[in-house]
């Protein structure tokens, strides 16, 4: 299959005027529950964007996660910022407390993860015992506050199709760094991060 003919994952938005990525940017992974976040956030982090410390197999930073007031989140920010260049953090429902903290974001850059909505009503359904319709509804209306906030802010933003994802994880990982200003992986390094993005085991 030729580059022409295979089907790119990524949707880039607002963008900035020839594409040029600021030196110093923070990156917010968000999307839904279940819906394929983790998979994007660790191959960010594969890709050599800093997105925490210890992270967990979900790779949600607990300094931006659950339970954590704007405070704190304010606090870890400026700390981030004062050690690291480029970095992130990645938690599904990020877009229910960004506002809070537009101020404190330096060069945000967004990255929302969608995913087939039958997949992750079964996600829900299992792992959150949600009914069917309330599964549904609880999906689109996340769905609906992640493509209010892109709009609302204008910054620069990567829509990430899950599916074609894993489709074509090395044309997706390529496409990947490119927008993030990461070298390219080859070789064995390639190798391991479409092997982490295989279907199959929880990420």
């Amino acid at each position: 299959m030729s580059s022409v003919e295979r089907s790119s994952a990524i949707v880039p938005v607002f963008t900035h005027e020839e594409g040029l990525l600021h030196p110093r940017r923070t990156y917010v992974c968000f999307g839904v529950a279940r819906g394929g976040t983790s998979a994007v956030a660790g191959t960010m982090q594969r890709l050599g964007v800093f997105m925490g410390d210890d992270l967990p197999n979900n790779y949600e930073d607990p300094r931006f996660g659950p339970g954590q007031s704007p405070p704190r989140m304010r606090e870890a920010i400026a700390q981030r910022n004062a050690t690291h260049d480029i970095w992130g953090w990645k938690f599904p429902a990020a877009s229910n407390y960004l506002e809070g903290l537009s101020n404190d974001l330096r060069n945000p850059y967004l990255v929302v993860v969608f995913r087939d909505i039958a997949a992750t009503m079964k996600g829900h359904m299992r792992w959150h015992n949600r009914e069917v319709a309330f599964a549904a509804h609880e999906i689109l209306v996340q769905q609906q506050k992640n493509w209010f906030l892109v709009e609302r802010w204008r910054v620069p933003t990567l829509l990430v199709s899950y599916e074609k994802a894993i489709l074509d994880p090395r044309l997706f990982v390529e496409e990947l760094a490119v927008h993030l200003g990461r070298p390219v992986p080859e070789g064995d390094a390639m190798d391991r991060i479409v092997a982490f993005l295989a279907p199959g085991a929880y990420k």
